[in-house]
């Protein structure tokens, strides 16, 4: 685990969305995408749904991902930037359900989630999601989100 200081932990804990950038034919590419933290381990969680799986395709063939946290709109702090470059881990062995141990989390950054689970069998295979669990292996951070600046760099 990568041990960062508590305003990085605070963007971790507190960002709803990160833009997460995979690789394919030697582009990056990226999504937005909410993600899950999970402090104890210094681990980040994303889910995919099968319907939207490119993303699952260009990580099963380079595993190398980043996460940038530029946006802190909702998190209820200040602006920040940090990039995570991790390995990414991809689990489909249960599309069905494999994903909801992240529901306490999600529902806490999309408390509007469950109007949508509410209405689950019609949008079925929306909610066959593959989970990918990135582990950091470098953390940059430019304090006050002023990407201009000399970045702090944790590893």
């Amino acid at each position: 685990m990568i041990s960062v200081p508590e305003w990085v932990r605070n963007v971790f804990e507190n960002y709803l969305i990160c833009e997460f950038t995979t690789v394919a034919n030697n582009k990056p590419v990226t999504f937005p995408l909410l993600y899950f933290y999970d402090a104890n381990s210094g681990k980040f969680t994303v889910t995919s749904s099968i319907l939207f799986s490119k993303k699952i395709l260009h990580m099963k063939k380079n595993p190398k991902v980043s996460l940038l946290f530029s946006n802190p709109a909702g998190s209820g702090i200040g602006k920040q930037a940090v990039l995570v470059q991790g390995m990414a881990h991809c689990d489909d062995s249960d599309l069905d359900h494999g994903w909801e141990r992240f529901l306490p989390q999600w529902r806490k950054k999309e408390p509007y989630i469950d109007a949508f689970l509410a209405e689950r069998e019609k949008f079925g295979w929306f909610w066959k999601r593959i989970v990918v669990q990135v582990e950091p292996k470098r953390i940059i951070g430019w304090k006050d989100g002023d990407v201009t600046s000399k970045p702090e760099v944790f590893a």
